[in-house]
């Protein structure tokens, strides 16, 4: 039963991410992060996936922090940058369970660095690297609906690329 929950949150989650990358606003973006986090981290707890829920709590605190800024029209400080990074690592030690542990440990630290600076290029070419990463995580911790929908958000996230690149 635990199992199924899982893949249910999951898919639900991943269907939330994956149109968050076809929005033109970082405000979009990140609330839409923020709702697919919660339920991907649901997901990872309930399959016993330890490092990619607590990766998942952070991930998610760290997207209401740089929402709040985003509405206020600010950028955080690369001090926030740095804590969150720190964070990530000091956590993602702490919760390791195997070598697969890293990906997401490794994800995190990207996507914040994609989160935190304002070029929407980069936070998509972050999105499609950490998806398409994740996505093998989530085979690995037998999170099947998850890992099917990482890779359909890389692809939106690669589409999005394209259907915004820079006209030259």
């Amino acid at each position: 039963m635990l199992f199924i929950m899982a893949q249910i949150c999951g898919a639900i989650g991943i269907g939330i991410a994956i149109t968050s990358m076809l929005y033109k606003t970082k405000e979009k973006i990140i609330m839409s992060q923020i709702i697919a986090n919660t339920l991907i981290t649901i997901q990872y707890f309930l399959l016993n996936a330890i490092s990619g829920g607590v990766l998942n709590v952070i991930n998610t605190i760290r997207s209401v922090i740089f929402y709040c800024y985003k509405k206020k029209d600010k950028k955080p400080s690369l001090t926030f940058l740095i804590i969150f990074i720190v964070v990530t690592i000091i956590f993602g030690v702490i919760s390791w369970q195997n070598i697969w542990s890293i990906m997401p440990i490794m994800c995190a630290i990207i996507y914040t660095y994609g989160l935190w600076q304002d070029n929407l290029k980069i936070m998509r070419i972050c999105s499609a690297v950490v998806t398409f990463t994740l996505a093998i995580y989530s085979f690995i911790v037998m999170a099947y609906v998850g890992g099917l929908g990482l890779v359909g958000e890389g692809i939106a996230s690669v589409a999005a690329l394209v259907k915004y690149r820079s006209k030259k």
